[in-house]
């Protein structure tokens, strides 16, 4: 890794520590790991990344079977090429070792809300069929520069070819667009209540493409404050909550619904 990257030596095994080296698209840690001629290498460096969080993961819900939490802004869901401890996962498995957690959607790193693991593995499955029929209604509040009203957008998603740095839209010169639909509305004065003042609206996307409602609410003329990839305005975040996710539990079939009240609110 030294020889060809650049890196130091003791650079490269702290590259290695933080899971940033790849070795056939597979984390490597070890430093002494002999491989064959041909194998692919992928070395991940990023010097800006921060120390490793220490932060307290807020636990939503716990149950035998589920693990739900409220996830901080600005944390990435899983680890990146640079690193699998800057990471919510990463943190929540510090928290709890005792667990083996199966994950089963995401948020952006600048999104906060919830987001739900498996416990059991007799269940996995049952909660992965569930998403993927789109069993889960998920509900997310957001702020926005200018009043929007009730509609809903049915567009197609796709990454923008050659777009950097790297983002989608429903327009353009766009690789493998998929089927996307958004539904929209104004915040009631209720689920308003405790808000700084601004045009908030309720987002609840039927499916679950990357960047969606983003994307859904830019093609709009009206993005997510604080989002720059899309034209947001400026702001200290990305103000994009995940507020609510509704489904049947997935070993008693009961009805359940899970809420994280927004960053926004002091507690």
């Amino acid at each position: 890794m030294a020889k060809h990257t650049g890196l130091s030596r003791r650079a490269a095994r702290e590259v290695l520590k933080l899971g940033g080296v790849q070795v056939e698209r597979k984390r490597v840690r070890v430093a002494g790991k002999t491989v064959k001629a041909g194998i692919e290498i992928c070395v991940a460096f990023d010097a800006e990344l921060p120390a490793v969080p220490t932060m307290k993961i807020p636990v939503v819900f716990e149950d035998p079977w589920l693990l739900v939490v409220n996830k901080p802004t600005g944390l990435p869901t899983q680890g990146t090429w640079a690193s699998d401890r800057h990471d919510l996962l990463a943190l929540v498995k510090t928290q709890r070792p005792d667990l083996k957690l199966f994950l089963h959607h995401r948020l952006d790193q600048g999104t906060s809300g919830l987001l739900i693991f498996s416990k059991d593995a007799s269940i996995n499955a049952q909660l992965t069929k569930t998403f993927t029929e789109h069993g889960v209604r998920k509900t997310y509040l957001a702020r926005i520069a200018k009043p929007l009203e009730a509609c809903t957008v049915d567009r197609p998603i796709g990454r923008l070819r050659n777009a950097v740095p790297g983002r989608f839209g429903v327009e353009g010169d766009l690789m493998e667009p998929k089927a996307a639909i958004t539904v929209f509305r104004p915040a009631t004065d209720e689920e308003k209540k405790g808000l700084p003042e601004g045009h908030w609206i309720i987002a609840e996307p039927r499916t679950g493409r990357t960047h969606q409602i983003r994307v859904h609410l830019a093609s709009l003329g009206a993005p997510v404050r604080g989002d720059r990839l899309y034209g947001g305005d400026e702001a200290p975040g990305l103000e994009l909550h995940a507020w609510k996710l509704a489904l049947n539990h997935p070993a008693t079939g009961t009805p359940i619904e899970f809420v994280a009240p927004p960053r926004w609110i002091p507690e």
